[in-house]
């Protein structure tokens, strides 16, 4: 259902305007038939009633102001089903009150459907009821006003600024800059159009790359696979281990393959020679992933926790205690000589986040709090603790 709401919201102008006009027709066609309205209703009372449902279908696309929030937050459903409770009730008042005033023209309230009808909805404004109304002036200027105050709603509520092509192209900018906004969006378009078809439209514009150890020929997909397949330049090259280690670690810690991988997908990349024989392949997807993290992730915490403490890591700072628990790395740091003021702090938590141990490991789902406090002749004393987990430092790997 997120799928279908997710392409609701994402429909042309024309498709939305066709998608909600079937919709109230279907809501009034419903309230008509259970409420039978046994009443009739003349022609400025009926016009003004118009206009508020004409005015609230207009006010209903400034909801498309809060596609954005609701894909980041991924409440496209809850976004889609208040536009199909306007729709629901815009239709169902304009069905009903329809009925009023084809009852009050024709004698009968199945001239209703004409409402929803260009040009022909213009009998129902215009043609005269069918019985006889006390008329006199405070009757024409009842008439008249209720006439101006529907325009007036019509006209006002026009002319607030709807989103325009200016709002829809910053909508695609950002879409392609914020990672959580374009990786909803795929796994909604996944949900609707299915993975192969939302994988191919998004390696159509990928472009081939070409490096020192190879040049891309292709990229397909086959279901849920993506096939890159590479000629080598240098067939001596060997596709060892830690070739194979290395680029499961930029792969698996990538932002794009991140966004697959949340999709469903996998990626094959083949290495072939320039004769076209395989000479390697390289297979990633979620379980290859997390193998992967779980490998890299007991290889840190054995080597954090089989240190020799303590262990100097400046001439003024030592680490004197490492523990794991959920998780969670906790590192005791003693200082001989505290630097003034709070800016170090600050400088140690972003030298973890770009130092290639740490980096690693805050990427791969762990959390670093490292605990800091001043060595004293008769103990130490608590300075601070500095936290950085995936959320603190982002992946910059594209």
């Amino acid at each position: 259902m997120d799928g279908l709401a997710y392409r609701l919201l994402t429909a042309d102008a024309f498709e939305f305007a066709a998608i909600s006009i079937v919709a109230m027709v279907v809501f009034a066609g419903v309230a008509v038939g259970l409420y039978r309205p046994a009443w009739t209703m003349p022609r400025s009372a009926y016009f003004s009633a118009l206009c508020v449902c004409v005015a609230a279908g207009q006010l209903s696309y400034l909801l498309q102001y809060l596609f954005l929030d609701a894909l980041k937050q991924q409440q496209v459903g809850q976004l889609a089903f208040a536009y199909v409770l306007i729709w629901l009730g815009i239709g169902a008042i304009t069905g009903v009150i329809s009925a009023g005033r084809s009852r009050d023209a024709f004698g009968t309230m199945w001239w209703w459907p004409l409402a929803f009808v260009p040009f022909a909805n213009l009998t129902l404004i215009f043609y005269p009821s069918r019985q006889a109304r006390s008329k006199g002036t405070g009757r024409r200027i009842a008439n008249i006003v209720l006439v101006v105050c529907g325009l007036a709603l019509v006209g006002l509520t026009a002319s607030l600024p709807a989103p325009g092509q200016d709002y829809i192209d910053s909508v695609s900018a950002r879409v392609e800059t914020d990672t959580d906004l374009r990786d909803n969006a795929m796994v909604y378009a996944v949900e609707h159009d299915g993975l192969e078809a939302t994988l191919k439209r998004m390696m159509e514009g990928v472009p081939l790359f070409d490096n020192e150890l190879s040049r891309m020929l292709s990229i397909e997909v086959h279901g849920d696979v993506i096939v890159a397949t590479s000629e080598v330049k240098d067939e001596t090259f060997d596709f060892d281990d830690v070739w194979r280690d290395q680029s499961t670690e930029r792969l698996c810690l990538s932002k794009n393959q991140a966004m697959l991988l949340k999709m469903g997908a996998t990626l094959r990349n083949v290495y072939q020679s320039s004769s076209g024989e395989t000479l390697s392949e390289l297979i990633i997807n979620t379980e290859t992933c997390d193998a992967w993290r779980a490998r890299r992730e007991k290889a840190f915490v054995d080597d954090i926790l089989s240190m020799k403490l303590p262990k100097k890591v400046s001439e003024t700072v030592a680490i004197v205690g490492a523990t794991y628990e959920d998780r969670t790395m906790t590192l005791r740091y003693e200082l001989t000589e505290v630097p003034p003021g709070d800016a170090w702090m600050a400088k140690i938590k972003d030298n973890m986040c770009t130092e290639d141990n740490f980096g690693v490991m805050v990427q791969l789902g762990m959390t670093i709090r490292s605990q800091f406090a001043e060595a004293k002749a008769n103990g130490s004393v608590p300075i601070g603790e500095i936290v950085v987990d995936a959320k603190s430092c982002p992946a910059d790997l594209p």
